[in-house]
């Protein structure tokens, strides 16, 4: 017996895949359940680093955009720039030194500097006694505002290390005097509130002489990562790093930053405090493996019990089928009301049992079937000898049909009628080849027609090309002469140009001279009334020597009277009267003289004046010259514009129709190739016997007599006129020079069409 076979159930082998299926199972879920979890606590970590990141970036903008106001408003006082330019350092500091408490505290700002224009720093309200050094190579933040005029801000190293600093020009009558420089280093006192809020640890390493050194640490004043690692950070390497600090788990992430002007200048570090995120992922996964341990255990205990149920129903199947397969097709089989496998099972093997039944009835028919009798068997020979014999006379006529047709001769029909089962293959055969003759009939006609059209065609694109050639040389000869055109009217601008650049300069020169001769005309009038006033002088000087006369008379009667005693004094009476004779003489010639020259003068003030009208008169006709030349070149510039327009769309007209004459001749040996196709499909006709050769000949002669009746007319009408031909001779009798001959040239071509 087949059941005594069986020496391990299979509900035991069952259990055993499935205990191992359970624990495999519960080992990738909690391997994967494991691998989530750390991948929701890394993802934790990160968030809680950048968000820390986030806020301290977050704060360090904030105090940008509050000094960057603060800067603005310092730079805006109204006595700031008359401070800076007389570099008056008492007033800056105590305009300054009041608010720097209030700065520093609402801010978070504490430093304050001005500095002029160059660079020198004036005053330091939060150091006053650091002045006059010039910070303006070391500053980029001050170059650019001074240079722009606009508030420049950003992370720069300052006097005693980097800081966040915003950079305010002083402008005084449109023009930067000076720059108000407001900031706050990044040091302990500024991120210290900062790490305490966020429960981290806060470090800032700056580039210095090639080097990354630690400027500031709430960290004990110590880096938290090592200085290998730090300078990964800088070169650009992502670095997110765990640490244990001060009793703390801590996930340190060092980011590079980059100074005002772009520069990489140091690495921020930035430590979370990661340890109760850790604790929590540690209680996640021991209770997830917990709940895997109880959950596979119960898995386990169902699979059990589930393999001991299923091993039953097959054991009882086995039986089953063993007894089927000893030949006892009376065995009862159960399951099949069963919706699960084991019912299919069971049904399939009644399935077996019906067949083996219904094998044993067919073995009977099969028996019945071999006793047919010997007569009907021959009855059926007969019947196929009578069908074979008609085929093979329907077979041959339809092969002789075949082999006139293979030869070409497509008037040969089958007429001798085949077998009433094949009578239908010989009328298709003969209605295949009257519609085919038919056919081969139209496509010969067709072949005459595509012929003559495709030679006609190829003649008309031929003249066409040549055509199109000689319309497209005469095009090249009007753009050329267009373009010489173009040049010499652009010159005839510049030359008129430059006249009513001259036009300007003489105008300019024309009323500078006019008010060189109002000038000469006001100094003539000075000097004639420096001549009159010379002339009282003199007048003057002749009364003095009048009485100076009359005095030394009276002296010389009173020393006459005196005797002896008054000879000395009469002596120099004479000499004092015959001088003052003299001065007046000389006063006398003077003042004839200064009368000539009042005239002279006089006279040279009348042609100046005349001299002035002159050179007024001159400058309102240059005045209308330049007007005129203004309107000249206006007009120049007009008309060289629009010869460059003409030019262009001449220039397009030469390209479009080089194209055309491309198409042209691509279109003629298209025709030509089509004439040869046609030719030699005519050939291939030609090879079957249509029974129509007469009627063929007679239609091509038709077609070929309409074809040259349309060339004759389509030569007669073609291009009769051209309207390019009349706009460029136009032009070019409008501009003489050499486009005449070109426009001639292209007159004599054209008239062809």
């Amino acid at each position: 017996m087949i059941a005594d076979a069986v020496r391990k159930p299979l509900w035991i082998r069952i259990t055993g895949y499935g205990f191992a299926a359970v624990l495999f199972a519960s080992a990738v879920i909690g391997g994967l359940a494991w691998h989530r979890q750390s991948e929701m606590n890394d993802r934790a970590l990160r968030t809680k680093a950048a968000s820390d990141l986030s806020v301290i970036q977050t704060d360090m903008d904030a105090v940008q955009r509050s000094a960057s106001a603060l800067a603005l408003a310092f730079a805006g006082e109204p006595d700031v720039a008359g401070y800076i330019l007389s570099n008056d350092r008492q007033h800056l500091l105590k305009e300054f030194s009041a608010n720097i408490e209030a700065v520093a505290k609402t801010g978070g700002l504490q430093n304050i500097t001005i500095a002029d224009a160059q660079g020198n720093v004036i005053a330091r309200a939060h150091a006053p006694e650091k002045f006059g050094d010039n910070y303006l190579n070391r500053r980029k933040t001050v170059a650019s505002a001074v240079s722009t005029g606009k508030v420049a801000a950003g992370i720069e190293p300052g006097r005693t290390g980097i800081g966040v600093y915003a950079v305010a020009p002083v402008v005084m009558d449109g023009k930067v005097v000076g720059v108000v420089d407001v900031g706050t280093e990044l040091s302990n006192a500024y991120f210290a509130p900062l790490a305490e809020r966020l429960g981290a640890e806060i470090a800032v390493n700056v580039l210095s002489d090639g080097k990354l050194v630690n400027q500031s640490s709430t960290e004990n004043g110590m880096p938290l990562l090592p200085a290998e690692t730090i300078q990964a950070a800088f070169d650009g390497k992502p670095v997110f790093e765990a640490s244990v600090l001060d009793g703390r788990n801590m996930l340190i992430k060092a980011v590079p930053f980059n100074s005002f002007s772009g520069d990489k200048i140091g690495v921020f570090e930035i430590g979370t405090d990661a340890t109760a995120i850790i604790a929590e992922a540690h209680k996640a996964l021991l209770t997830m493996i917990g709940a895997t341990a109880l959950t596979s255990l119960i898995a386990m205990v169902a699979f059990f019990l589930f393999a001991k149920s299923l091993g039953n129903v097959i054991g009882g199947l086995a039986g089953t089928m063993s007894r089927l397969a000893a030949g006892d097709l009376s065995a009862k089989i159960e399951g099949e009301e069963r919706a699960d496998e084991t019912g299919a099972m069971a049904r399939a093997v009644q399935v077996f049992k019906e067949n083996a039944l219904k094998t044993q009835e067919l073995e009977r028919q099969a028996a019945e079937q071999r006793e047919m009798t010997e007569e009907q068997r021959r009855l059926n020979a007969e019947e196929e000898r009578v069908r074979a014999e008609a085929m093979a006379e329907a077979t041959n006529g339809l092969a002789t049909g075949l082999k006139h047709l293979s030869s070409g001769d497509l008037t040969f029909e089958l007429s001798r009628p085949f077998a009433p089962d094949f009578e239908s293959l010989r009328a298709d055969f003969n209605a295949a080849v009257e519609q085919l003759r038919g056919t081969l009939g139209s496509v010969s006609q067709s072949t005459s027609s595509i012929d003559s059209g495709s030679r006609e065609v190829s003649n008309s694109a031929d003249d066409l090309s040549k055509r199109t050639e000689q319309q497209a040389a005469s095009l090249e000869e009007t753009a050329a002469a267009l373009d010489e055109i173009t040049v010499n009217v652009t010159n005839s601008s510049k030359r008129a140009e430059e006249a009513r650049s001259v036009a300007i300069q003489a105008n300019e020169s024309a009323r500078h001279s006019g008010a060189v001769v109002a000038n000469a005309v006001a100094a003539m009038s000075r000097i004639e009334e420096s001549s009159g006033q010379i002339s009282n002088i003199i007048g003057v000087i002749d009364d003095i020597a009048f009485q100076t006369n009359l005095l030394a008379l009276n002296a010389g009667v009173e020393a006459a009277r005196a005797g002896e005693a008054g000879k000395g004094f009469a002596v120099v009476a004479q000499e004092v009267r015959e001088l003052a004779q003299r001065s007046a003489k000389a006063a006398k010639e003077i003042k004839d003289l200064i009368g000539k020259s009042s005239i002279e003068v006089g006279t040279g003030v009348k042609l100046v004046k005349d001299t002035g009208e002159a050179l007024r008169t001159i400058e309102s006709h240059i005045i209308t010259i330049n007007q005129h030349m203004d309107s000249i070149a206006t007009s120049a510039r007009e008309q060289s514009v629009g010869l460059s327009e003409v030019n262009t769309a001449i220039n397009q007209m030469d390209q479009v129709t080089q194209q055309n004459a491309a198409m042209v001749e691509e279109a003629n040996a298209a025709g030509a190739t089509l004439a040869a196709e046609a030719s030699r499909l005519r050939e291939l006709i030609s090879q079957f016997q249509l029974g129509q050769t007469a009627m063929g000949d007679t239609y091509q002669a038709a077609a070929l007599r309409s074809t040259a009746s349309a060339m004759t007319v389509s030569h007669s009408s073609t291009f009769s006129s051209s309207p390019a031909r009349g706009m460029v001779g136009k032009i070019v009798r409008a501009f003489g020079g050499r486009g005449g001959a070109a426009a001639a040239t292209a007159n004599d071509t054209w008239e062809e069409f």
